[in-house]
């Protein structure tokens, strides 16, 4: 992209003293606003897709996201879980605002900031746990709900001297939560238990993600900084921006896109 050719050029002048320094600069960061809003503009089309899924990448409609059934099997030491959720259905992944999202080539570093506004399910389970000599089968519906999901962080970038092949560096997310919901049923035959102890799974979930927002960045950088890198392989910036953009001005044409039409059943 011949764009990024000229902000390549201009980064010795404005890094260097001078005169130019200023005015360059503020070219540099023109240009910086304009690959962000390309890559803004990339995901509000990706989140209109969400409804009708992606096809091409064997990946089925998110909006909502369906299972009509789902076996689970967990085994974490002591505590052994199986059994079954049918039904599953989970609205609002594509219920989110971008609130931020910023990329400074100068010091190779994305800053962004999603709000999922209301994430919640529904499912009918059938869950058989077991702990030490202890077991217990629960069985119901079951609703769940997160409300201003908060995700921000930054991405920090580096590109080869020769090739400006790209690679992520460090990825640091964070995550925090409004307000939990929590309406499992059957967990108790009686009411008010089943209420308490629905109480006790939305502290739960709530303290999870609120005072884990700082440990949450070892696990991207240690998962997903290698997962990538390896998506991305020998890919440079300019070939990343030119995806992202349907050829970005490299003379591909990709044709008019077809509109996302929801399933009926949706």
């Amino acid at each position: 992209m011949k764009y990024l050719l000229i902000l390549l050029a201009l980064m010795p002048l404005a890094m260097g003293g001078g005169e130019p320094r200023d005015e360059v600069r503020a070219l540099i960061e023109a240009n910086d606003r304009s690959i962000s809003s390309q890559i803004v503009d990339f995901i509000e089309s990706k989140k209109q897709q969400m409804p009708c899924g992606f096809p091409g990448l064997g990946i089925p409609p998110l909006a909502p996201l369906k299972a009509s059934h789902k076996d689970i099997h967990i085994n974490a030491g002591s505590i052994q879980a199986h059994g079954e959720v049918n039904n599953f259905r989970m609205d609002g992944l594509d219920d989110f605002d971008i609130v931020q999202f910023k990329l400074s080539t100068l010091i190779s570093k994305l800053t962004f900031e999603f709000n999922w506004n209301h994430v919640y399910l529904n499912t009918d389970y059938v869950m058989a746990t077991s702990l030490d000599n202890f077991k217990v089968t629960r069985s119901g519906l079951a609703k769940f709900a997160l409300k201003n999901l908060r995700v921000w962080g930054d991405a920090k970038y580096a590109m080869g001297i020769f090739g400006g092949t790209l690679k992520l560096k460090t990825f640091n997310m964070y995550m925090s939560v409004g307000e939990v919901k929590s309406e499992i049923g059957g967990l108790s035959k009686y009411g008010i238990i089943n209420k308490k102890l629905n109480e006790v799974v939305e502290e739960w979930v709530y303290l999870a993600i609120n005072d884990n927002t700082d440990n949450m960045s070892d696990l991207t950088n240690g998962y997903l900084v290698p997962l990538v890198n390896n998506l991305i392989g020998d890919m440079t910036l300019s070939d990343l921006l030119g995806l992202i953009g349907g050829g970005g001005g490299g003379g591909g044409d990709e044709g008019e896109k077809e509109v996302c039409v929801p399933p009926t059943d949706a």
